[in-house]
Order: structure tokens, then C-alpha cells, then sequence
């Protein structure tokens, strides 16, 4: 038996979390950037009757409730939230793709992008999670793509295809992919794409015959 990765996670059903996007900030003066991550409010999880809880994180709650909601001040005056761009909308300057790879032990999300206009590059991405976010500079003759490891509830996969063939499971449905990218803004890109049953990629899964067809002959070779 293959041993189980510590970034293994032992969750049962799929992980869930509020559809609520991340809000950043931007100062008009300086160009400062900062995250809205906390507030004084009590980090919950909602039993709404379906088999898992859903995670709300301090950065969803609506104000008064949280102060992530309010603006921030920076060179004397509140920042104003970045309104966020759909990728869809941006292709012809700036194209952002993702692929899940590593199957259950070794989970993570690979980003790629394409700057289509020169001048449209990324500074850094954010990924949000189910349990939360992480982020990554585009370093100087930095090259595609950006890797983020995932760990615990957030490598939470129905299968061990690697890649992942984007079936209508979609094991990353509240993920969304941030890019900060110069002469656009923030471009946001929602980890639910999908494939069609009949497609090439949903093929590779075993059919129920094949799969009692493996397990027999496996028992047979087991003299069972």
C-alpha cells in the first residue's frame, strides 16, 4: 500500500466555502495593495442541511459584523476596494488557465498565464481556498506557471486522476484564482470549469463494467 503524503487530507465529504470573494484594497496615492483577512467577528462554519458544513471566513461577513468590509486608510484618505475582472473578459490581453495535478498526495493547482499585451503582466496571484488563501509574487524572468501546494481540506479530491479531467464533480468549485496584473486591475478566475460526459477527458474514468471486470480479475489472480 502506497504510503499517505502529510499534505494527504483525511476529510470524508467535499469541503465548502462561502462564495464570497476576497477584498482588496488599493491607495490611490502610493498604490498600495492591502487584503482584507480578519475582523472582530467569529470565525463560523454553517450547517445548512447539506452533508458538509460551509466554512464563512471573517472576510464574508457583511458589516457591522466585520470591519474587512470597511476601508482602509492609507496617505491620508480610505482606499477604494479593486473591483475585480472576470478573465473571460480579458482574454484578448491577458489569458489565465489552471490545471489541479498530483492527484490525493501530492495536491496542488498549477497557473499559467499569457501576457497577449505586453504591458499587461502579473505582479502576483492569490488563490482562495477552502480553508483560506494563499499568495505569490511573479518574481523578476519569472516563467509560467505558479504553483500552489495545497494541503489538509483543501487537497479534498473525489478521484486520484492526475491531471484532474475536470469532470462535473468539480473538486475545487469555490477556488477562485487572482491575478494582479498591470493596465487591467484584479482578474479573477473561478476554478469550476468542467468537461462534458462523452469528451476525451471523462473517458479516461473506468465504466462500472470495467471496474467489476478489473476487480474480478484481480480476485481471480488472488486465487479467490
Amino acid at each position: 500500500m502506497a504510503e499517505f503524503s502529510p499534505t494527504r487530507t483525511h476529510a470524508t465529504w467535499k469541503p465548502r466555502v462561502s462564495s464570497a470573494h476576497l477584498p482588496y484594497f488599493r491607495c490611490s496615492e502610493c498604490g498600495a495593495v492591502l487584503a482584507g483577512i480578519d475582523g472582530n467577528v467569529e470565525i463560523t462554519c454553517t450547517n445548512d442541511g447539506e452533508r458538509s458544513l460551509l466554512f464563512e471566513p471573517p472576510y464574508a461577513l457583511k458589516p457591522p459584523s466585520a470591519h474587512v468590509d470597511s476601508k482602509p486608510n492609507c496617505c491620508g484618505k480610505p482606499m477604494e476596494r479593486i473591483e475585480l475582472v472576470d478573465a473571460a473578459d480579458v482574454e484578448d490581453r491577458f489569458k489565465l488557465t489552471y490545471q489541479i495535478l498530483g492527484g490525493m498526495n501530492n495536491n496542488c493547482i498549477n497557473v499559467n498565464w499569457r501576457s497577449i499585451d505586453s504591458t499587461c503582466k502579473p505582479r502576483w496571484f492569490g488563490l482562495k481556498t477552502f480553508t483560506g488563501m494563499q499568495h505569490k509574487y511573479v518574481t523578476p524572468k519569472k516563467w509560467p506557471p505558479v504553483v500552489f501546494a495545497l494541503a489538509d481540506e483543501d487537497a479534498f479530491a473525489y478521484c486520484d486522476k492526475n491531471p484532474c479531467v475536470q469532470c462535473t464533480f468539480r473538486c475545487k468549485r469555490e477556488f477562485e484564482i487572482y491575478a494582479y496584473v498591470e493596465n487591467i486591475g484584479m482578474v479573477v478566475k473561478h476554478l469550476d470549469e468542467w468537461v462534458a460526459p462523452g469528451s476525451a477527458s471523462t473517458d479516461d474514468f473506468d465504466s462500472p463494467t470495467e471496474i467489476m471486470e478489473k476487480a474480478r480479475k484481480a480476485k481471480a489472480e488472488k486465487g479467490e
